[in-house]
């Protein structure tokens, strides 16, 4: 049985509201069932990957940013926002620093905004190390 994209965007957004509001395991199984009965649509791909984020699964929000989302539309520009996003947070600052630097320059006012503030981020925790 094929699932409407509007019964997908529903449940992304209920799986959104359940990861913010702290139930990251409810979040994830919705997210699960949005990436099983998505056919791998990007906008979903990423709701998925922002899920894995909240749920701390940040290895789990590179591989679905870069493999499900990223090598169909190379220049989405939230993609690459949330891949820079999930690769801080597991620790690997210098691609982070990298797509930041680009999402700053080419991105809309949102991800501008968001990698903006992740670089300077970086660069007090460097200064701070210094």
């Amino acid at each position: 049985m094929e699932v409407s994209s509007d019964v997908i965007q529903l449940l992304s957004q209920i799986g959104y509201l359940a990861c913010l509001k702290g139930d990251t395991a409810n979040g994830q199984m919705i997210m699960d069932a949005v990436e099983a009965n998505s056919n791998s649509h990007p906008s979903a791909m990423i709701g998925v990957a922002i899920s894995r984020i909240y749920a701390g699964q940040y290895a789990e929000a590179v591989n679905t940013l870069k493999n499900k989302v990223l090598n169909i539309d190379p220049n989405n520009m939230t993609a690459k926002t949330f891949l820079g996003i999930a690769l801080t947070e597991s620790g690997e600052t210098e691609e982070a620093f990298s797509l930041f630097r680009d999402i700053a320059a080419n991105g809309d006012a949102d991800n501008s905004a968001i990698a903006s503030f992740y670089l300077g981020e970086m660069s007090v925790a460097e200064i701070q190390q210094g």
